[in-house]
Parts: structure tokens; C-alpha cells; sequence
């Protein structure tokens, strides 16, 4: 049974709610809502907000055995990779991870004698392998992304198991850390 009390009470509500609209109609109706795509194909050309880095010197570059950047556009295309994602050296050997926009750090996920290592935010970052084995390594924010590097020194393949196997590993992580060693090492 409609009282007329609550009658009233939804017509002054409905009159309200107008009223409302019809005052914010020309503020709604000004603002434009574009959705714009991102062309993520050229990769030379691509950052996302970042700005770039140069903080690494022909000197240091020439003292590595092998340089990996960290990118936002991989060369394939991807989000978030080092290039190269599989580095081989000596025992010895050097590696410079070299940062082209801020967001992006290094740090290791599996390493012969559970060997740490973690790099500053936004900073280039070498590091000299002493100890022979896999090592594989993550972009701490984008390790779901798929930033995740491998490392072989001395050829070394002790470790294969827990390299391939680790419950560390998640999102995209897992399968390319896998595709990685199974595309160049047998079990």
C-alpha cells in the first residue's frame, strides 16, 4: 500500500536527482574520454614515461664480457626483456646490465651457492662471476612481465634442475625461464 508520506519522500528524491544531473550535464558532456592505442612496434621509439639513461662509459663497456640492456620493448617485440635473454662466459667473466630507461633492476632468483645479488632502481649494474653454474635473474617489478634473464658460466650445468624447477618463478617468468634452458641445454 503506497502511504503518502513515502510517496512524497520519492518524488522530492527523483526531482533531487534531475535537478542534479541537469547541472552537471554541460561538465560531463565537455570532458572527451579517448582511448588511445599504443604502437608498441617500433621498439627504438617506445618508452613508456620513462626517461632515458646514459650512465655507463665506453671504458666500463670495454672492460665486460658481455653487455645486457634493460628495455621496456624487447627486440621481438615483448614488454619488459634483457637483450640478450641468455648470456654464456667464462669463470671470471663479466656482465654489464645496462639501463636505458628508469624502472628496471637486476636481481638474482637462482645462483650456484645460493650466491645474492640485487641491483639499485634505475642504475646500470655489473657484476663478476667467480662462481661457475646457472644463474637466473629478474627486473624485481617485472619479473610477471617476463624480465628475466639467464646466465652460464663456465659451462657449467650442475644446477640445470633447480634452475628450471624453482617455485620462485611466476607469470611469464616460469615458462620463459624453462623455453630459455630447454632450447639450449638437454637435461
Amino acid at each position: 500500500m503506497i502511504i503518502r508520506r513515502n510517496l512524497i519522500r520519492g518524488i522530492g528524491a527523483s526531482l533531487i536527482g534531475l535537478s542534479t544531473y541537469n547541472i552537471l550535464k554541460p561538465a560531463l558532456a565537455a570532458k572527451s574520454y579517448k582511448i588511445e592505442e599504443e604502437n608498441i612496434c617500433n621498439s627504438d621509439d617506445f618508452v613508456i614515461n620513462h626517461e632515458p639513461i646514459n650512465d655507463v662509459t665506453e671504458t666500463q663497456l670495454a672492460a665486460v664480457d658481455d653487455v645486457v640492456k634493460m628495455l621496456n620493448v624487447g627486440p621481438s617485440g615483448s614488454r619488459f626483456r634483457y637483450d640478450p635473454m641468455l648470456s654464456e662466459i667464462d669463470v671470471g667473466g663479466k656482465i654489464l646490465w645496462k639501463a636505458t630507461t628508469k624502472g628496471h633492476n637486476v636481481e638474482f632468483m637462482v645462483a650456484p651457492n645460493d650466491i645474492k645479488y640485487k641491483s639499485k632502481m634505475h642504475k646500470s649494474a655489473g657484476y663478476t662471476f667467480t662462481t661457475p653454474g646457472i644463474y637466473t635473474y629478474k627486473c624485481t617489478p617485472h619479473v610477471s612481465a617476463g624480465m628475466i634473464g639467464v646466465v652460464v658460466v663456465g659451462n657449467d650445468l650442475s644446477n640445470i634442475t633447480e634452475a628450471m624447477d624453482n617455485v620462485a618463478y611466476y607469470g611469464q617468468a616460469k615458462d620463459l625461464i624453462q623455453e630459455i634452458l630447454e632450447r639450449f641445454y638437454v637435461r
